[in-house]
């Protein structure tokens, strides 16, 4: 389609005038802030000019200036009565708090019994003695509940709001398990110096459960057992449980 010359010249037109009116706005824009930054320079200037002849009191303003800080700083007087009352309720909560403890026997007692039958059920499983590796994994896991043990522990023991009594509780606890796995070790040695390929023991306060590498496990092989495990321990002969992997 093309356009005849009168229309070239129509177009040519209202480009023109439609720059011209883009040009106008934007200096009216920035004449207007050109106008507002002479405003602003001008009154200072004004407030300069009248100081230094003395038409302006310096005081006066300083004083209006300062009246206007101290309003804006200064709360309202319900605010400062809120914020002390904030105070006191604050004081009074923090002098009839009670420390709560962070623990008492019966998490204690708990953690110990957990860790306990965990251990029991590792040692004594049938489908992983099936296992070539059962003396390393159980010893492993064995060693792993023990240590998590201990943490909980120590996390009881070095806690602020533990009372003394739980502290000592604690305390006792940990040294308990400490002598235990030395036992346990100790034992599992001098069982080994009778023969035994490997052996894994897991003494607890009121058990103690073996477990020795043996295809043929002999009612003397037992006695020598049990002749280390009272010689080591107070633990009664009921409470005694030997088993064999062959």
């Amino acid at each position: 389609m093309k356009f005849s010359v009168k229309a070239r010249k129509n177009f040519v037109i209202f480009s023109l005038v439609l720059m011209l009116g883009v040009i106008s706005y934007v200096n009216y824009n920035l004449n207007q802030q050109a106008l507002l930054e002479t405003s602003s320079e001008l009154e200072k200037y004004e407030l300069t000019m009248m100081e230094e002849h003395g038409l302006l009191d310096e005081e006066a303003v300083f004083k209006e200036n300062e009246e206007v800080e101290v309003a804006e700083e200064a709360p309202p007087v319900g605010d400062e009565l809120a914020v002390e009352g904030k105070e006191e309720i604050e004081k009074k909560e923090i002098t009839n708090a009670v420390i709560v403890d962070s623990a008492d026997t019966n998490e204690l007692t708990e953690l110990a019994q957990a860790t306990n039958v965990e251990i029991s059920e590792t040692v004594t499983s049938k489908k992983l003695m099936k296992s070539n590796t059962y003396f390393i994994e159980s010893k492993l896991e064995r060693d792993k509940k023990r240590s998590e043990m201990i943490s909980n522990l120590n996390d009881i023991i070095n806690g602020q709001n533990t009372s003394e009594e739980i502290r000592d509780q604690a305390v006792s606890m940990k040294l308990n398990t400490i002598t235990s796995t030395e036992k346990e070790v100790f034992i599992e040695n001098m069982i080994m110096a009778k023969g035994f390929n490997d052996v894994i023991v897991y003494l607890s306060d009121q058990s103690i459960n073996i477990v020795v590498s043996s295809d043929n496990l002999t009612e003397k092989d037992v006695a020598k057992i049990v002749d280390i495990v009272n010689r080591e321990t107070d633990i009664a002969m009921d409470n005694i449980i030997i088993m064999s992997k062959k």
